[in-house]
């Protein structure tokens, strides 16, 4: 994840420490916007992710025979190998269902037989309203200098630069990968 933000934040690396800080605000305040919206304008009762993984693992689940022990508990035969699923308890024998918290292709094929919802059978943490409560937040913009309320006893204190010794040559721009890193 920190290198995927660090590649968008690469531009903004070069500048000026103030308007780097600020480009960092902007490119945050941009992304809580963006995914605030598309979580309002989701018809899901799960992120728009969630409903992706759910959609992907459709086909599979169609492939499956579905036999039922009793209403919770079901037998799943899917290319000669059984897996038994209960729905209360949200596990199945491949453990995905357990591991993701999301439903698993056996699971589906469970849920789609029996009609009900594959939302109701996902974490909490795939939920829409945990997605909007994630993004509810606002990136606040720091403000002109002149606006800061800033109190006295802060303002009497002197602050200096740290010691820094400048090294000759041109500044690294790219980092240094560490031998224990693979490379791909």
């Amino acid at each position: 994840m920190v290198e995927s933000i660090n590649s968008v934040l690469l531009k903004g690396r070069e500048m000026p420490i103030l308007r780097m800080f600020d480009f960092i605000q902007e490119k945050l305040g941009e992304w809580f916007y963006k995914w605030r919206k598309k979580a309002n304008e989701t018809f899901h009762g799960v992120s728009v992710w969630g409903e992706e993984e759910m959609t992907k693992k459709m086909d599979l689940a169609r492939k499956m025979f579905v036999f039922n022990f009793d209403s919770i508990l079901f037998r799943i035969n899917s290319e000669g190998i059984e897996f038994i699923v209960d729905l209360n308890k949200r596990t199945c024998d491949c453990l995905e269902f357990q591991i993701d918290e999301l439903p698993c292709p056996h699971a589906i094929a469970v849920i789609n037989k029996r009609y009900l919802q594959k939302s109701d059978y996902c974490s909490n943490w795939y939920s829409k309203e945990t997605w909007l409560k994630t993004y509810e937040g606002y990136v606040n913009t720091v403000g002109d200098k002149k606006s800061w309320d800033i109190s006295q006893n802060v303002q009497s204190k002197i602050t200096k630069p740290p010691d820094v010794e400048i090294l000759q040559g041109r500044r690294q721009i790219k980092r240094h990968i560490p031998a224990t890193e693979l490379v791909h």
